[in-house]
């Protein structure tokens, strides 16, 4: 096993493609999936006088910075750098700014996910159809789960935008999203 791989943070909007993409990298390159959804959502209900609240649409821009120091401080710490695997981080709650400003890319590599094309109708109607019993749209009314489609998809489009700025990849899942995510991961199972 190649033990010089880097880090990889899979980051951008819900329901793009981040834990699928994260379990098919646990799986094939022996990568460990930190979904941080799971872990703050864990840490909001078992610890709440920490502070620590899942955030939800455009308030990930305020908790940025301090996301992307709890992955500095994960990726440096526990030996990681000399086990035979590294962490693929399944994350929402970072921006390209806080990344290209404050990761070491020596470390870690980055790829944002998102759907800045594509209707809302289009996206409500595939999440529709590959809703499971874990996902959190499967526990939603049709308009509580349409009024977040709407903030993602202009989520997806500023991400995009700032990843253009900062240089960063931006992968866009509109369309055909699973022969998307297997392309991406197919480029990283060769590096």
């Amino acid at each position: 096993m190649n033990t010089s791989r880097k880090h990889i943070i899979i980051a951008g909007v819900p329901r793009a493609g981040k834990t699928t993409l994260c379990s098919y990298l646990a799986n094939s390159l022996k990568y460990q999936h930190l979904a941080m959804d799971a872990i703050v959502i864990g840490i909001e209900q078992a610890f709440p006088e920490t502070g620590v609240v899942h955030t939800d649409r455009w308030d990930f821009l305020e908790t940025s910075k301090r996301w992307i120091n709890f992955i500095n401080k994960i990726s440096s710490t526990s030996n990681y750098d000399k086990l035979p695997y590294r962490l693929a981080f399944d994350i929402y709650h970072i921006t390209p700014k806080e990344y290209s400003e404050n990761i070491d890319k020596d470390c870690c590599d980055i790829y944002f996910l998102g759907y800045p094309n594509i209707s809302l109708e289009e996206k409500f109607k595939q999440i529709r159809e590959f809703d499971t019993e874990y996902d959190w749209t499967s526990k939603r009314d049709d308009e509580i789960v349409k009024a977040h489609i709407k903030d993602y998809i202009e989520i997806s489009k500023w991400l995009k935008e700032e990843c253009e700025k900062y240089n960063l990849p931006f992968i866009d899942v509109s369309e055909n999203r699973q022969n998307t995510l297997k392309e991406l991961a197919d480029k990283i199972c060769s590096i």
